[in-house]
């Protein structure tokens, strides 16, 4: 019962999200997106954002952020993938729901390349 109740509470995230752009557009549009969303969305270390995908492959999502409108129709965006990732939750096969990166991992994707591997042991042993 606790992912239905949360399944309820994203979708009312979306659908107050989905309004607020709707009535908000014009204005929404000629503002500027918040250095934080630009960076949050745009920049770094994504592979927390993708984590968080469980109806998307690694790195298929990448939304553009322009103006403040981007920024509150892709935090809706959010909200509905929350909406299924809480919806898998409560299907009887979902004791096995991954993100795409653990997906990945179980498929036997490498976590990094054989340089890399070779270089953090250095780094632990002392090594060269």
């Amino acid at each position: 019962w606790a992912y239905n109740f949360s399944e309820l509470i994203e979708w009312h995230a979306v659908d107050t999200y989905g309004q607020f752009v709707s009535q908000n557009k014009q204005i929404l549009k000629r503002l500027p997106a918040p250095a934080v969303a630009m960076e949050y969305y745009k920049s770094g270390d994504l592979y927390m954002f993708d984590e968080f995908q469980t109806s998307r492959p690694a790195q298929s999502r990448r939304p553009q952020i322009n103006n403040l409108y981007d920024v509150f129709t892709t935090i809706r965006d959010d909200e509905l993938e929350h909406v299924k990732t809480m919806s898998a939750c409560q299907r009887l096969e979902a004791a096995m729901v991954m993100s795409p990166n653990a997906a990945a991992a179980a498929a036997g994707m490498a976590p990094w390349a054989e340089s890399d591997r070779e270089e953090n042991q250095e780094e632990l042993t002392g090594a060269k």
